[in-house]
């Protein structure tokens, strides 16, 4: 029912990381981070738009796009559709779209959107012991 007032919509959500680090970002005027992505356009796969809005927001090429199925989520207004990337280049952002985007490790306490949490949680990241040291 929601849908029909708000317009739930697909949106390509990309899980990128670099050296045991997630890229999480920003985007402007949100205290709250999120994982790079956006919505898929009519005609487009959601591979082709994780692709797209990865390089848009973060000047990173995806190299390959892989679903991962089980974190897969939906809140009031989107369908997250969760994929894992390898991406190559620079971080270079967008600056009409973010406000910040960085390779987190997970153990700095941040802000993240409800859909951000279930998806680590999914993935069982960050992995850390009892210690507060992440382990691999």
């Amino acid at each position: 029912m929601l849908d029909r007032f708000y317009g739930i919509r697909d949106r390509a959500t990309a899980i990128v990381q670099r050296d045991e680090r997630l890229l999480i970002v920003r985007n402007r005027g949100f205290r709250h981070y999120s994982l790079p992505g956006g919505g898929v356009n009519r005609g487009e796969s959601p591979e082709d738009a994780v692709a797209r809005e990865l390089a848009e927001e973060t000047g990173l090429q995806a190299v390959s796009v892989s679903p991962l199925l089980r974190c897969k989520t939906t809140d009031v207004f989107n369908t997250y559709l969760v994929y894992r990337v390898e991406a190559k280049g620079e971080l270079c952002i967008n600056r009409m779209e973010l406000g910040e985007a960085l390779w987190w490790d997970g153990r700095k306490k941040l802000p993240l959107f409800g859909y951000v949490r279930h998806v680590l949680a999914q993935l069982d990241w960050p992995k850390v012991d009892a210690s507060g040291i992440l382990t691999s």
